[in-house]
C-alpha cells in the first residue's frame, strides 16, 4: 500500500472519514431545535406514548410479538416481518423508537432523537413490551420478541435484565443483525464524543430512513448500550433465538456475534448466517429485512425459516383482521 503498513492505511481511512464527516455535519447543520421553538401541538405529539405505536391483527391469531427497528430507521422498514408475521397468524405490536415516528414532523423528531438516551429506547421497549404482554395474556397465547440492529440490541437487552422483574414471559426471539457487538470500524464516531449535539447526515437509504440528520449523541449512545448490555447479561437471555446475519455486515461483528453466543453460553440461540440473492436493492449488507434488501429468494428462505422456528403455519396471503 505504496509503504504504509494495513494499520497505518486503516487509521489513516479513519482519519479522513472523521474530518469529511465533520466537515459535512458543519456544512449542513440543521437549525438549531429547542423544545421553545416548537408548538405546543408538537409538543403533544412528542409526549404521547401512543406516538409510533402501531397494531398489525390477525385473523386468528396465534402469538403476539413486538417488533423494534434500527437506529434512525423508519419503523415501517419493519413492514416485511411485520406483514409476514401478521399473514402467519401473529398479532404484531410495531413500535417506534424515540426520534423515530413518522408520525411527527421533522422538527420535532429530530428534537426527540437529541433528547433519547439508552434508557430512554429501554423504556420505549419496556412499554412496548408490556403492551404485547397484556394482549398475549387475554389470547392466551405466546409472546415473541422481534428486532434488528439496534431494536435487536434493546429486546435482548429487555430480555435479559428486564423480563423477570416485570414477570413477563417471553417465549420465542428472532433477531437480525442484532447490534450486540460492533465491528471496530463502527466506532469511528467515537471522537464526537466531544460534540455530542452536532448534527451528521445520515447514510441510510432513503427509502429506510427516518431523519437526514441524526444527533451525535445517538450513535454515542448506541455504544453505551453495548457496554451496558454486555455488562448485565443473564441466564434469562438463554430463551429459543434465531439469529440472522450476514457475515459482510459492515457494522456488526459476525465473529464477534459467533464469540458472545459460545462466551455466554447460550445453547438455545441458533446462529443462522445469509447472503443477499439476485435483485437485492442498492443498500449496506446490515439491512436484511425483506426482499428489497435481501432479494426474493433470500427473503423467501429468510421468512420461512423464522415461520417454522415460532412454529406457525405457513402464511396465507389475505387472511388478515386489520391490514
Amino acid at each position: 500500500m505504496d509503504g504504509l503498513s494495513l494499520r497505518a492505511y486503516r487509521l489513516l481511512r479513519w482519519l479522513t472519514t472523521f474530518l469529511l464527516l465533520l466537515g459535512t455535519a458543519c456544512a449542513g447543520y440543521p437549525a438549531e431545535l429547542t423544545r421553545e421553538s416548537l408548538t405546543d401541538i408538537q409538543l403533544r405529539a412528542i409526549a404521547s406514548p401512543e406516538t409510533g405505536s402501531h397494531w398489525w391483527h390477525a385473523a386468528d391469531p396465534q402469538a403476539v410479538a413486538l417488533v423494534v427497528h434500527g437506529l434512525n430507521l423508519r419503523p415501517t422498514a419493519m413492514n416485511d416481518i411485520a406483514s409476514h408475521l401478521q399473514e402467519a397468524g401473529v398479532d404484531v405490536l410495531a413500535i417506534s423508537l424515540s426520534g423515530h415516528a413518522v408520525e411527527l414532523d421533522e422538527d420535532s423528531r429530530l428534537l426527540q432523537f437529541r433528547e433519547a438516551d439508552f434508557s430512554v429506547w429501554q423504556q420505549d421497549v419496556a412499554r412496548g413490551v408490556m403492551m404485547a404482554q397484556e394482549r398475549a395474556d387475554q389470547l392466551q397465547r405466546p409472546l415473541y420478541l422481534v428486532g434488528f440492529s439496534l431494536g435487536g440490541l434493546l429486546t435482548a437487552d429487555y430480555l435479559s435484565r428486564q423480563a423477570e422483574p416485570d414477570g413477563v414471559h417471553v417465549d420465542r426471539m428472532v433477531l437480525f443483525a442484532p447490534a450486540i457487538v460492533l465491528r471496530w470500524s463502527s466506532y469511528a464516531l467515537m471522537p464526537f464524543q466531544v460534540f455530542p449535539d452536532i448534527f451528521l447526515p445520515s447514510v441510510a437509504p432513503e427509502l429506510y430512513r427516518a431523519n437526514n440528520y441524526a444527533p451525535a449523541s445517538a450513535y454515542l449512545t448506541l455504544y453505551d448500550g453495548v457496554r451496558l448490555f454486555r455488562d448485565s447479561v443473564r441466564d434469562e437471555l438463554n430463551v429459543p433465538t434465531l439469529l440472522f446475519m450476514n457475515p459482510r455486515d459492515e457494522l456488526v461483528s459476525d465473529n464477534g456475534l459467533r464469540d458472545f453466543i459460545n462466551d455466554f453460553q447460550l445453547t438455545r440461540w441458533q446462529y443462522v448466517e445469509i447472503q443477499k440473492s439476485e435483485g437485492a436493492g442498492a443498500t449496506l449488507d446490515h439491512l436484511i429485512i425483506g426482499p428489497h434488501s435481501l432479494g426474493e429468494k433470500a427473503w423467501q428462505q429468510v421468512s420461512g425459516q423464522m415461520t417454522d422456528f415460532l412454529q406457525l403455519p405457513a402464511p396465507t396471503p389475505g387472511a388478515l383482521a386489520n391490514p
